[in-house]
């Protein structure tokens, strides 16, 4: 049994001649809730850490008067423009001390070609190879 509360079911009142409008009007319905809910949200947020300012990185947590504990995490978020010049800067230095890491993954891309064109090459690779039904995207336009 979940500890968390059970969403209420939205009630459907079929407002027009189609069941496919009346979704459609309830999920423009929802969306706009839940863009305002999130504005809410971030306001109350700046709220709280101009009254609490976090740590430039790391976490810290406030106990409340009300048992609430409250956790502030801040971050930085470092970016290169240029990893050749970076890693021409840090050239004869330990590699432990090289800020710079290669990574090697998958080409989504690569693949769904592979898997649409390639059928023999695919059936070589498919076994390393996860393929899953993502969420479906739902957007309307007025």
């Amino acid at each position: 049994m979940s500890a968390l509360p059970m969403a209420a079911a939205i009630p459907i009142v079929i407002c027009t001649d189609s069941p496919l409008e009346t979704l459609v009007e309830l999920w423009m319905k929802a969306k706009g809730e839940e863009d305002a809910a999130n504005g809410r949200r971030l306001e109350i947020e700046q709220r709280i850490t101009a009254l609490l300012p976090p740590p430039e990185e790391g976490s810290v947590t406030h106990k409340l008067d009300n048992g609430f504990k409250l956790t502030l995490t801040g971050k930085l978020g470092y970016r290169c423009e240029d990893a050749r010049a970076l890693a021409e800067a840090c050239a004869g230095w330990p590699a432990n001390m090289v800020p710079i890491k290669t990574e090697v993954k998958l080409d989504e891309t690569g693949a769904k070609w592979l898997r649409a064109n390639e059928p023999e090459a695919w059936a070589t690779v498919a076994r390393f190879v996860t393929v899953k039904p993502a969420k479906t995207a739902v957007k309307v336009a007025v």
